[in-house]
């Protein structure tokens, strides 16, 4: 018998973001699978099937710099599938697209407005991503404890980084693309993708609504609204979870239309990884991580920047006298950071700490190094 949910979907406006940003926030402690979707104005410029990955990138480039978000849906889900409560979602509507003036393709608006967006509404009430990036960023995108699922999703990513980084443009190539996408969304999964490595859905060549029917899964909402269509992403991957192991390495952050370039992006950050490593004193390359950390000697050119507060994990291991710590650290937007970064905090022991000795916890504030700027953030993003 095929399963059925009705969406009960909240809607979010420049009243409201902060309200919702923080009660999403507060649930993505015990709901940290993230079903994110993004709707659009349309495409400027139309991508050849055949085209490479290269050039499919460019034309992502041409038509998310050149136009705006208008909604972005999110849904959340605990490793078994279980919602905050069943068929919550959230829409964010964004004011950004102005259905006077903005670029856009006239039937993608059409199609949007049949599906029931008011876009003049939007233009009056809706988020101005300008002014909230930041907490969108801090709030729904802190840390790489989430799981983020999209279902062809590279158009989705892009946009969504557009409004994290406070408009900016899209990196010139596919790699740094990547390597940003990884950045902020850490573990991110493309349903479609995935699908072609799963039997009987078709090798992935179909849309979201024939695999949701595959998989049995009913939803009752409109479509082509981001917040219902997030909890089918979010619902269909947990079905899809319990017929085929999904959760590998060799699907995270790998986009479909750009495959080849994803996986050849994962294989030289790979390779450049256990160069680095090699690298390391011998010491410090058996030092396992305790509490996510990671014992680690800096280079001399250090630049320093001051931090209010920080969680350190606790410390037990046996440590010198002087030593640095790899630890993790959001960003709330306010540094020239990743979202989620690895960084270096020195500090002083008085002498050896046996692993018997209570857990050490350095004196908040503390001093963050960032060495080597800025190649260290995907070496210590590595660590975290």
């Amino acid at each position: 018998m095929d399963r059925c949910i009705k969406a009960f979907t909240t809607d979010v406006w420049m009243s409201n973001v902060v309200e919702q940003s923080l009660v999403i926030e507060d649930l993505l402690r015990y709901f940290p699978i993230v079903a994110i979707d993004t709707e659009f104005p349309g495409f400027l410029r139309d991508t050849s099937r055949h085209a490479s990955d290269e050039q499919r990138y460019a034309d992502v480039k041409h038509n998310v710099d050149g136009t705006s978000i208008i909604q972005f849906g999110l849904a959340l889900f605990d490793a078994s599938g279980n919602q905050p409560w069943p068929g919550c979602c959230w829409q964010f509507n964004f004011a950004d697209f102005d259905p006077d003036l903005s670029a856009s393709s006239p039937n993608s608006i059409r199609l949007l407005q049949e599906s029931g967006h008011d876009l003049h509404k939007n233009r009056r009430n809706g988020i101005k991503s300008a002014q909230c990036y930041s907490l969108l960023r801090h709030k729904l995108f802190r840390g790489h404890n989430a799981k983020y699922i999209t279902f062809h999703g590279l158009y989705d990513v892009a946009y969504l980084m557009k409004v994290l980084t406070a408009g900016r443009p899209l990196p010139d190539n596919l790699p740094e693309f990547l390597f940003e996408a990884g950045n902020i969304f850490g573990e991110l999964y493309d349903l479609k993708h995935v699908a072609r490595s799963c039997p009987g859905l078709l090798g992935g060549e179909l849309g979201l609504t024939k695999l949701a029917r595959l998989v049995k899964l009913k939803a009752e909402g409109v479509a082509h609204q981001a917040g219902f269509d997030s909890m089918v992403i979010g619902l269909v991957f947990a079905e899809m979870k319990k017929r085929w192991e999904i959760e590998k390495a060799q699907f995270v952050m790998v986009l479909y239309g750009v495959e080849k370039a994803c996986v050849e992006f994962k294989i030289k950050a790979s390779i450049e990884r256990a160069q680095r490593l090699s690298s390391l004193p011998p010491l410090l390359q058996w030092l396992p991580p305790v509490h996510g950390v990671v014992n680690y000697h800096p280079p001399a050119n250090d630049a320093t920047i001051s931090v209010e507060q920080t969680i350190i994990p606790q410390l037990q291991l046996p440590l010198p006298q002087s030593s640095s710590v790899v630890v993790n650290y959001s960003s709330p937007g306010l540094l020239p950071l990743p979202q989620s970064s690895s960084v270096v905090v020195n500090y002083s022991s008085p002498g050896l700490l046996p692993a018997s000795a209570p857990p050490f916890n350095p004196v908040q504030p503390v001093q963050y190094y960032f060495h080597s700027w800025p190649y260290p953030m995907q070496f210590m993003h590595y660590f975290a």
